[in-house]
């Protein structure tokens, strides 16, 4: 690329980290491509680390690709003159975005954005974009046999960040009554209280359960893995997409219904209609025959692919973001205010108040005069 680009996540998701990584990578010096000062200069950083971000002079860059809020935030305060926003999960993000091009992970995200203000055609789809390391295994049944919970039933990670850690009882319910017997793999991520709570509460549920953290063994897990419980915007759907596994989603919030119809009407996952049916979406996703239609649709999303994409996108955006006029400027004649709208904090008046104001502000007037007359004698 010949504009320099920087690749910008704060936070503390090893995930989202990862995803990072693999788009610096993705844009960074590459066998095929001679090191230059513009190829050299693609990063990947915590924005918060202060001295790291001097060393990265962030001032310099043309572009950067940012993954939240406080990176964006960031970069716009450095004066980085273009911005893209990469929306690695499946989900729209509680922030405003404030980019010049917004990369999302599928196109049922599209409407989404639109709804919240994002010009259509700042919106690409990249498709969802792996953390480094996630790729389907080369050897799976190897890997199972390896693993040794059992080859003749299905795997299922259970990500525990998606349950209700302080009710477990009915989800743990649920997945005992689910009539395939499966193995049951809980992923707490980096989350110590959550595998202490998951050692008290799962035994006496009659189930074949088992339990990860991050690392290779979590990465081993959903390579396994026939399907993923989790969320739709966690980084557990990413995980599933990237390793072919299939997704169910638990039932979602009143604010997320729309998308999770989209998502499961375009075969990405399939959503339980309530807490107390999920038993029910799991027994119809881990058929064999839905299974087999999840896991090519999970590997056809290539998502360890993503970063490529990424790549890819910026360089074919490369001429269109020089020339298109930053986000944040208006397009158009824009409207700032309505004359005829109320002042904010204003209380309400009734047509007939502005001639009475005026009315006011002539015996105002006049009033003063008369008494500056008679201060002088006239």
């Amino acid at each position: 690329m010949s504009q320099r680009t920087v690749v910008l996540y704060e936070g503390d998701d090893p995930d989202l980290a990862a995803v990072a990584a693999a788009v610096r990578a993705a844009i960074g010096v590459s066998d095929d491509e001679p090191e230059d000062e513009s190829t050299a200069g693609a990063i990947a950083l915590p924005v918060s680390d202060a001295a790291a971000l001097e060393a990265a002079s962030l001032a310099d860059a043309d572009v950067a690709v940012v993954l939240d809020e406080a990176s964006q935030a960031r970069a716009r305060a450095a004066g980085v003159r273009r911005l893209v926003a990469l929306l690695a999960p499946l989900d729209a993000p509680g922030w405003e975005l404030d980019a010049d091009v917004v990369l999302v992970a599928h196109e049922v995200l599209v409407p989404e954005l639109v709804a919240r203000g994002v010009a259509r055609e700042r919106v690409r789809v990249a498709g969802p974009v792996a953390p480094a390391g996630w790729a389907p295994h080369p050897e799976r049944e190897a890997l199972r046999a390896r693993l040794g919970l059992g080859a003749d039933r299905p795997w299922v990670v259970v990500r525990a960040a998606a349950l209700d850690l302080e009710d477990l009882a009915p989800s743990l319910v649920q997945l005992s009554l689910v009539s395939p017997r499966a193995a049951w793999i809980f992923d707490v991520g980096a989350d110590a209280e959550a595998a202490r709570l998951l050692r008290r509460r799962v035994p006496g549920y009659g189930l074949d359960a088992h339990m990860v953290a991050d690392g290779p063994d979590a990465l081993d897990a959903y390579q396994a893995a026939d399907l993923v419980l989790g969320r739709i915007g966690g980084v557990e759907a990413l995980r599933a997409f990237a390793t072919g596994a299939g997704l169910v989603t638990p039932s979602p919030a009143r604010a997320h219904l729309g998308l999770a119809h989209r998502v499961e009407t375009a075969g990405l996952a399939q959503i339980a209609d309530a807490a107390a049916t999920l038993s029910v979406t799991l027994d119809a996703a881990l058929a064999p025959a839905a299974l087999a239609a999840a896991r090519a649709t999970s590997l056809g999303l290539d998502a360890a692919g993503g970063a490529a994409r990424v790549a890819l996108a910026l360089r074919a955006l490369e001429e269109r973001i020089a020339d298109a006029p930053p986000a944040g400027l208006p397009r158009g004649i824009e409207r700032l205010s309505d004359p005829e709208a109320a002042i904010e904090g204003a209380p309400e008046r009734a047509p007939g108040d502005a001639k009475a104001r005026h009315d006011d502000l002539e015996k105002k007037v006049d009033d003063e005069l008369a008494a500056l007359r008679r201060k002088l004698g006239l």
